[in-house]
């Protein structure tokens, strides 16, 4: 039986970029920066629990179920790529949930 290895705790590494994330986004809501749908702050701090958890969560799993091990940088810049495909839908479909 052949073992494969496999990346060791990808979720956490996954979602210490989410808290990373939060932290930055949280520090540039108080100094004045946020989204253009976000319209107070409460609604903004918890939109960027939704808009930093959502990747990753996904990448947590993709690097969870790949056969082959993700190194961290790997799952950085999936974390990165997708946070602003997940930024760029929210900013879309924003008129749409008004």
């Amino acid at each position: 039986m052949q073992e494969t290895n496999r990346t060791q705790s990808p979720y956490i590494k996954a979602l210490a970029c989410s808290a990373v994330t939060f932290a930055l986004a949280v520090g540039a809501l108080f100094l004045g920066y946020t989204l253009p749908s976000f319209t107070t702050s409460t609604q903004a701090v918890s939109q960027l629990v939704a808009l930093v958890m959502v990747p990753g969560l996904i990448v947590g799993l993709l690097a969870k179920k790949s056969t082959r091990v993700w190194p961290f940088w790997l799952i950085i810049c999936t974390f990165i790529a997708l946070l602003i495909v997940v930024t760029v839908v929210h900013e879309v479909t924003a008129p749409m949930r008004a």
